[in-house]
């Protein structure tokens, strides 16, 4: 299924600078420069360049690719004026549209034209119509369309629900609170969320007359700050809103969707016995020796895969299910190339003085630092403390429970920037609401782990986390 936004003509000349040099002949020029990326600060290799010609030179048009270095060169070109620009795949999916700029091509001369993609804020603010986010936070926009005739959903509500983690700079007081919000999609199906923070796991879900679809997750990037995420549903996937989890309202569990591919390895190589499923919707399957697996009773719409191997990063992807028809999704896992057990270094400066400080003074517990989490290739909090010893993870849905793993099991107390947050089994937040890039800093102690910090245990261990924010 494709998401088109119609065709913006979109085209970005950073500087425009003619300067006399040797042209091809007579009655001919040549454009180049360098294509720049500025939201990731490097060249942009690959770039489709397009120079098309205007008055006597309407008809002509000529493109290049610029190389690895971004450089590009169009050669032979009558004498003329110009209107030159570059195609970029994210400015489309964003629907920006920059006015393209003139070059022109005299007798005995050579057009020098430096593009380059918009930075980053640029891009956040005219996605966002001219609005200025504050710093961290960033844009979730896409399009909803139903799922049955991929028709877009005017007037429905997108609602989304997040977590502040962090440390207030004034105070210096923790941060730890819920927030949630909303926006309604418009005659085109297209919604925009701005002010989302980044590096936050974000629970979405799509509301019609008082029924709702699945639960999804999306995180926003920090380098780009723009999150797109396409939605489709059901009419019949819509479920009655008398259960909410959070706020949102529990997903549909079955329908008329199948779902299959194969799991590989880095190398290619089929993996068997992996743990494959559909989140909240279906139990979970294991590959075959080829690596193959199979759902059905699946419900439509846009829903979360998950697929889990002992040795390798939990891999999560969205997929686009329709009833009574059957997708293919392959998956590649990523391996793990870090097993931890106890880990004690002794660092003379630190960002996290509390950390340090129980880190030296520690008698016991499992102590990972930032240059330890750097080496960690996972996608969920829970995936470290899962190579521990001494705990054990349970995950139901987006929810993650830790409990212990010495003795009757029991709830594992979670400290987030020195703040207790409650147990799932009191109904609030997980420790997978943290999202892996945002930690800085573990103490996690089992029970019976001599030296816990005096209010992090109620006699079950605990897990503290300190944030990079």
């Amino acid at each position: 299924m494709s998401y088109r936004l119609g065709a913006a003509t979109v085209a970005l000349l950073a500087s425009c600078v003619t300067r006399p040099a040797y042209a091809q002949n007579g009655s001919s020029g040549r454009i180049e420069g360098i294509v720049f990326d500025s939201v990731h600060a490097r060249p942009l290799a690959n770039a489709h360049v397009v120079a098309v010609g205007t008055a006597a030179q309407s008809e002509v048009r000529r493109t290049a690719t610029a190389d690895s270095a971004g450089r590009y060169r169009i050669d032979s070109l009558p004498l003329g004026r110009y209107i030159v620009g570059f195609e970029s795949a994210l400015l489309d999916s964003l629907e920006v549209t920059i006015s393209p700029r003139e070059a022109n091509l005299a007798a005995g001369q050579i057009a020098t034209l430096d593009l380059a993609l918009p930075s980053a804020a640029r891009l956040r603010s005219a996605v966002c119509l001219g609005a200025t986010l504050p710093p961290e936070s960033g844009v979730i926009m896409g399009q909803v369309v139903n799922a049955e005739t991929e028709s877009p959903l005017a007037g429905v509500t997108v609602a989304m629900q997040w977590r502040d983690l962090g440390v207030d700079r004034q105070t210096l007081r923790p941060i730890n609170r819920e927030r949630s919000d909303s926006v309604i999609t418009d005659r085109d199906g297209w919604y925009r969320m701005c002010g989302v923070p980044t590096g936050t796991w974000v629970s979405m879900q799509v509301q019609q007359d008082k029924r709702s679809g699945g639960v999804l997750r999306t995180r926003v990037g920090d380098t780009l700050g723009i999150a797109i995420r396409h939605l489709s549903v059901a009419s019949g996937a819509l479920a009655s809103d008398e259960a909410t989890t959070d706020g949102l309202a529990a997903a549909p569990l079955s329908g008329t969707a199948a779902l299959n591919g194969v799991v590989r390895g880095p190398d290619g190589a089929p993996i068997a016995a992996a743990d494959v499923r559909v989140r909240g919707a279906s139990p979970t399957v294991k590959t075959d020796a080829q690596g193959a697996y199979s759902l059905t009773r699946l419900p439509a719409g846009t829903q979360e895969l998950e697929v889990r191997h002992v040795g390798f990063v939990v891999a999560e992807s969205p997929v686009e299910l329709r009833s009574g028809a059957t997708t293919t999704h392959d998956v590649r896992l990523e391996r793990v190339v870090v097993n931890l057990d106890s880990v004690r270094v002794v660092a003379t400066r630190t960002r996290y003085p509390e950390f340090a400080e129980y880190r030296k003074n520690a008698l016991g517990g499992v102590f990972l630092d930032p240059e330890d989490l750097a080496k960690q290739h996972v996608s969920r909090a829970s995936d470290i403390i899962e190579k521990i010893p001494g705990f054990v993870v349970v995950h139901q849905g987006y929810h993650t429970d830790v409990k212990n793993g010495r003795g009757p099991p029991c709830h594992v107390n979670i400290v987030i920037n020195d703040v207790i947050i409650k147990t799932q089994s009191e109904g609030a937040v997980t420790i997978d609401d943290v999202h892996p890039s945002e930690i800085g800093a573990i103490a996690a102690y089992r029970k019976g782990d001599p030296g816990i910090p005096i209010g992090y245990d109620r006699g079950c261990g605990a897990i503290a986390i300190w944030t990079k924010r």
